[in-house]
């Protein structure tokens, strides 16, 4: 069936339009890079998002490809790109935060029009982009000081519809450690809460912007983009096999100090393996910690410096793990 002119963010795009411009929050001196496809064809309408943490390169670096190669000529549907949603991080080297509140947009919604900078986001987000899809994926990557597996991100706590959903087109990518998330507060969680299936991707970090990691990314949105039917690429689906992950502990440090440990993503520790400690300059262990089940390594902090509070990694639950 025949598409029609599309209105949003202001703009108009015609049937078999590609548009890109800087969209402004609210009349504000805030500019998003935003890419809209309207397809030829009705269809479903995806949004492919980066950059809610400004130092998670390879996601930011694969839309701005996906925007050049795809043909709206040859999509069924729309397509919203959203390139890098905290610019402000991003040119000012805030790899996590929002820097004029300190606002961390995967913990902010739902929004607040008259709220700071990052609630005023989200809300500008939730009015515009979460009413507007069908299907989010939202690409990060692991923090300035983590190592992490690739893996995503599903919702285990949305309705059972909309958990399936997202479970499903989690399976197809490239992608084989499936975690299921408690999560509601961040763009794509919250999405889930008003019934949009979406995904969380992880995949590289360091700061660094690999081209086998966002490559990687581009096969992982194709092979969506194909399942919707909203661009036929005739990918194949993964046939690797998949881990979902049931239950993920997720720890973090009592102390701020100096932080050791050997591990690597991908490891599996006995329960009450040693993970890692925090010490001070002098030497002194202000606290271990150590496997509470048997687990395998999700992610872990490699920096020296921890605060209170900081992340030290997460562990999947060997005792809670399907395999598909």
């Amino acid at each position: 069936m025949k598409n029609e002119v599309w209105n949003l963010l202001g703009r108009e795009v015609n049937i078999g339009e590609k548009i890109q411009f800087i969209a402004h929050l609210y009349e504000e001196d805030y500019d998003i890079p935003v890419t809209l496809i309207n397809g030829v064809n009705k269809g479903k309408t995806i949004v492919v998002s980066a950059g809610v943490h400004s130092g998670e390169y390879p996601g930011m670096a694969a839309c701005s490809i996906l925007s050049e190669q795809i043909d709206p000529l040859k999509v069924n549907g729309r397509i919203i790109i959203l390139h890098c949603i905290n610019t402000q991080g991003f040119y000012t080297k805030h790899e996590r935060f929002v820097p004029e509140d300190g606002g961390n947009m995967n913990d902010v919604f739902p929004g607040d029009k008259n709220g700071t900078l990052s609630k005023r986001l989200a809300a500008f987000l939730e009015e515009n982009i979460i009413d507007e899809a069908d299907f989010i994926v939202d690409l990060h990557s692991g923090q300035g000081e983590q190592l992490l597996s690739t893996c995503i991100f599903f919702p285990s706590t949305a309705r059972e519809e909309v958990n399936n959903a997202s479970l499903e087109v989690a399976k197809i990518t490239t992608i084989n450690n499936l975690i299921a998330s408690r999560a509601k507060s961040g763009f794509y969680s919250y999405a889930t809460t008003k019934g949009i299936p979406s995904i969380l991707l992880e995949r590289g970090g360091l700061n660094r912007c690999d081209r086998k990691d966002y490559e990687a990314y581009i096969k992982d949105i194709y092979l969506i983009l194909d399942h919707f039917k909203v661009v036929d690429k005739n990918e194949k689906k993964s046939q690797e096999v998949k881990f979902i992950w049931r239950k993920v502990e997720y720890m973090t440090s009592n102390y701020a100090g100096l932080w050791y440990t050997d591990l690597e993503p991908g490891m599996i520790l006995k329960k009450g393996a040693l993970i890692g400690s925090v010490k001070d300059f002098f030497g002194n262990v202000l606290e271990e910690y150590r496997a509470t089940e048997d687990c395998k390594v999700m992610y872990i902090h490699i920096g020296l410096r921890i605060k209170k509070g900081g992340d030290i990694g997460a562990f999947g639950d060997i005792r809670h793990v399907e395999i598909i």
